[in-house]
């Protein structure tokens, strides 16, 4: 059983500006969730029982959404509403809930949230790191990180990373697996970053969901940044992984839905909106109306 996970919530969110200036990408509302809630979800489904969250330090938002909050509590009291308060008590209690700030002056690069949280990880056989910005999403109640986890008991390598098929016009965007496949299993031999048209190794490209092991400290202690940003970059970490241990890749059922950008954003909400009859109903009403 995987116990933790990090999420990453210390990025600026500059395709949002200048919503994100205020307000953290991640606590974003879908529909009256913010956007990270579901990511939440998705890992105490697959029985992460501790969250880490990396934030930076001027992103507060989250500490207070996952803390108890007895003011509401008590105001909701005396204007005799407490029912209310049925929708928002489960919320500080459904994982522990860890905080770890990354300071201005650290380095950048998607590695360096794991690379922080070294100590409180070291001992785990295993750990899932997921980005605050993105989620699967699905009406079923599958989770995909539960999936993730039964694939790396059965891999037994050196963790399991996320991808989505994507369409063939989509792949110079992203980076893109390059796989192999063996026992019915498909583990990862490389990720191609934004590959020019025509030249993508498959169409499967990063969803930066991962499970990793605690021998990815010693690869980002190592691990050189890139040449061009200056930065230590997770998928670097991986590529690493995949080649000293292995990478099973796993091909999420669900949709997976991405809240950094406005339009991405807005697909999010009406695809959950969706899944409401109620809501449904009178979207599309609304939206024939616009033309």
């Amino acid at each position: 059983m995987i116990n933790k996970a990090i999420i990453t919530t210390a990025g600026f969110g500059t395709r949002l500006l200048p919503i994100s200036k205020t307000i953290q990408k991640e606590m974003l509302p879908v529909l009256n969730r913010p956007l990270v809630d579901y990511v939440v979800e998705d890992l105490v489904k697959a029985g992460v029982t501790e969250i880490i969250f990396v934030i930076n330090e001027h992103n507060i938002q989250i500490k207070h959404y996952y803390s108890q909050n007895l003011r509401l509590y008590e105001y909701l009291k005396e204007m005799n509403k407490v029912a209310a308060y049925d929708q928002v008590s489960h919320i500080h209690d459904q994982a522990k809930f860890t905080f770890i700030e990354q300071p201005d002056s650290e380095q950048y690069g998607t590695a360096v949230p794991v690379k922080l949280c070294e100590d409180l990880l070291k001992n785990e056989e295993a750990f899932f790191v997921f980005m605050g910005d993105v989620f699967t999403y699905g009406k079923n109640g599958r989770s995909e990180a539960k999936e993730m986890a039964e694939l790396f008991n059965k891999s037994q390598g050196g963790g399991v990373a996320s991808f989505i098929e994507r369409p063939e016009n989509e792949l110079h965007k992203y980076g893109i697996a390059e796989i192999e496949e063996k026992n019915d299993i498909k583990y990862l031999k490389n990720i191609v970053e934004k590959p020019a048209p025509g030249e993508a190794p498959s169409n499967l490209s990063n969803t930066s969901q991962y499970i990793l092991t605690p021998a990815a400290f010693k690869i980002i202690e190592n691990q050189a940044v890139d040449p061009k940003s200056g930065e230590l970059y997770i998928t670097d970490t991986v590529k690493e992984i995949a080649k000293q241990s292995g990478i099973a890749v796993h091909i999420p059922q669900n949709e997976f839905l991405d809240g950094g950008s406005v339009k991405s954003w807005l697909k999010a909400n009406l695809t959950v909106a969706w899944d409401n009859p109620e809501l449904k109903k009178e979207l599309r009403e609304f939206i024939s109306k616009l033309d």
